[in-house]
Formats: structure tokens, sequence, C-alpha cells
């Protein structure tokens, strides 16, 4: 999970994200990646399980809140998909009767993080129903997720959703700039991360700007001589952690295209594939471009949701189409 030594300062005020909901004991908290909705759901089931403040608050003084700054509250139970396995199971959700229903081990409130809780199948989905409309005694359900979408109508009418939104960018360029070392890269970081913090500081922790400048390379290469497109498939699908990140940053080259077609001056397009973008927007027609944009996200949605369709299939194919797009525009 997301590690922080403090909350993120855009969610110190909890009480705004709850809108009058703390009477429910079943939420959906939902957001986009990377802006630290799991340190605020963990900051939230903290609380919950603290013995001595009100409901959104912890003492961090108490039993509870020491177990639970050690990992090893016995009243916090996580959901999560088991070790090698995609999806949360049916009987992950049954496992969990038991401890629902009998007392806490401390006398006070449980709580049950499921996260991601979009992995849930169906099964495990409809099996958790009815203690989300009828949960136990002080027993609190917390359910994280990127994709609201895909939770079920029936999981999400009977819980309080909970929405958290990126914070904007004064806060996160000074929450940045206390959390990383070298300042000069930042608003880079803040535009290659679309404004998300958390992906901003990990981008930063793993020099993301090194990988940023080979994939301007590699692009550049492979529009000048598609001969070379077998070498970058193969390169890049031995890097699978990379390649969902450099399919974001194709479609981002595209969209920069469309930015020059479509708003010339006032478009602000990414400074370091300015001028690759405004090669693409001269030479190739509005059409192909969006089918480009079309396909680039379509691979990425298949590699994102760990479909079973061979990725270096998948990213050959997507970078043929590049190729007779950018052969057509010469």
């Amino acid at each position: 999970m997301e590690k922080l030594d403090n909350i993120p300062p855009w969610f110190d005020s909890k009480e705004n994200f709850f809108y009058g909901n703390t009477e429910s004991q079943s939420y959906v908290i939902e957001g986009p990646v990377g802006i630290g909705k799991e340190i605020f759901t963990i900051d939230i089931a903290k609380s919950f399980l603290c013995s001595k403040t009100k409901k959104l608050s912890s003492c961090n003084q108490c039993v509870s809140c020491n177990l639970f700054n050690e990992d090893s509250h016995p009243d916090f139970y996580i959901v999560s998909p088991e070790k090698d396995k995609k999806l949360i199971s049916i009987n992950q959700i049954r496992e969990l009767q038991d401890p629902l229903y009998e007392s806490s081990f401390l006398g006070h409130n449980k709580v049950i993080l499921i996260l991601p809780a979009e992995k849930m199948t169906r099964e495990a989905s409809d099996a958790l129903l009815k203690s989300l409309e009828e949960p136990p005694n002080n027993t609190f359900f917390l359910l994280l997720t990127n994709k609201y979408h895909s939770l079920t109508l029936t999981v999400k009418s009977r819980c309080s959703q909970v929405s958290l939104q990126k914070p904007n960018k004064k806060e996160v360029k000074t929450w940045l700039q206390n959390n990383i070392k070298n300042n000069s890269k930042i608003d880079l970081l803040i535009s290659l991360s679309k404004g998300k913090p958390l992906v901003a500081l990990d981008m930063a922790k793993k020099e993301t700007n090194k990988l940023r400048k080979t994939f301007i390379k590699e692009i550049s290469v492979l529009i000048k001589n598609g001969k070379e497109l077998l070498d970058l498939s193969e390169s890049w699908n031995k890097n699978p952690e990379e390649i969902l990140l450099k399919l974001e940053w194709m479609s981002d080259l595209i969209m920069d295209c469309l930015r020059h077609k479509y708003f010339k001056k006032s478009a602000e397009t990414y400074e370091d594939t300015n001028s690759i973008s405004t090669y693409l927007a001269k030479n190739i027609k509005s059409d192909e471009l969006f089918y480009l944009l079309q396909e680039t996200n379509h691979c990425w949605s298949l590699l994102d949701s760990n479909s079973s369709l061979r990725t270096d299939y998948l990213l050959r194919a997507l970078l043929v189409d590049w190729i007779i797009k950018i052969d057509l525009a010469r």
C-alpha cells in the first residue's frame, strides 16, 4: 500500500469528504490513482478503531492506535487479491463471516478494508451484499477503488460514496518541493503524472526523467526509420512495468498533435516532445491521428486489465499501425 509519514495536506479536513455521511457503516472511497486514497483510507480506518476520540480522528496514543501503527491491530482486516491471483474470490469474502459476528478483540470497533474493490469477482460482490446492507454493530466497511464505475450497482447502492479529487497544481507543487530533492524537474513531473502527486513522487524516485529521454529517442528513431520496429517492440517487452507508461506517453504525443492542429499557438503541449508532435501534426491527417489515439488507448486498456492476450503481439500490432500511418504521411 501507499506509504507516507503523514496524510497529505489536501486531505487534512476529512469531514469535508464525508458530507454528513458519518452515520453510515459502509463506504466506497473512490478517486483517481496517485492522489493518496490508500493513505487517506488507512487514516480513516485508524480513526474508526481509535477508542479515545471522535470517529474521524485518532489520538495516536491509545492501545488501539499503537497496535495500528505497528500493523498488528487484531480488529483491522484487509482483503486484497491473494498472492499470484488477480481477483478477490468469494472464499475470501466468506472467510470474513466468523470475525464479523464475533466480538472485537479490543471491545471497540472493527474495520474491513477491501482494496481494490473493483477486483472482487461478481460472486464475491454478491456474497458481501448482506453484510454491507446490515453490518454488525461497531463494524465498518471501507471499499477502496480507482474504478467506481466498475463496481456493481448493488454494492454501490448499499454504501455511502466518498469521492476524492486531485489536489490543485499549487498544492501538488508545494508538496513535491517538500518531498523531492531536485526541484528543477518538478514541473515536468507534474505534467507527466497528470497532476497526481504520488505518481510524480514515484517518478522522481525511479528517475523517470531518464526513461522519458530514452522514450523520446526511441520514438524519434521509429518515426525516422520504421525498420527498427522489431528491435523496439522486443526491447519494450523486456520491461513490462514500463510499457504502460510508454503507451501513455504515446497517447499524450498524439493528443499534442491534435492540440497543434486545432488550437495552434494557444495549445499547451509537452515541451520535450514538441518538435515530434509538431512534425506529426503537419504530416498526418486528423482522422489518422484519432485512429492512432484510439488504438494506443485500446492497447493500454488491454494491458492494464491483465488481458490474457500476449503483450508482445499487442505491442507489435500497435507499432505497425504507427509505422503505417507515419509512412502514409511521408
